[in-house]
C-alpha cells in the first residue's frame, strides 16, 4: 500500500470495458513525488492524503481484474516517527 496525496482528476477518452466509468485520480507519493494514477472508490478531493492499494488488493477492491491502483481509504493523520 502506498501512502498519497490526490493531486487532480483523471479523465479518458476511450476505456476498457473493465473499467466502466470508474472514476480516476492521480496520486502523487510524497516521499519519492512518483506519480500514479488510481481509480478512486471513496471520491477523494484534491489535496486530500490518501491510502493506495496496488496490485491484486486493488484488483479485489474494486472487483475489476484491470485495476492496478485503488483509492482505499482517507487518511486523517500519521506518525511520521
Amino acid at each position: 500500500m502506498i501512502l498519497g496525496e490526490v493531486v487532480g482528476r483523471v479523465w479518458s477518452e476511450r476505456e476498457v470495458d473493465g473499467l466502466g466509468g470508474a472514476r480516476m485520480v492521480l496520486v502523487r507519493e510524497p516521499a519519492s513525488g512518483a506519480q500514479r494514477v488510481a481509480v478512486d472508490l471513496l471520491d477523494a478531493g484534491t489535496g486530500t492524503t490518501v491510502l493506495v492499494a496496488t496490485d491484486e488488493a486493488a484488483a479485489a477492491a474494486t472487483g475489476r481484474g484491470c485495476v492496478d491502483a485503488a483509492v482505499v481509504a482517507l487518511v486523517a493523520g500519521w506518525d511520521g516517527s
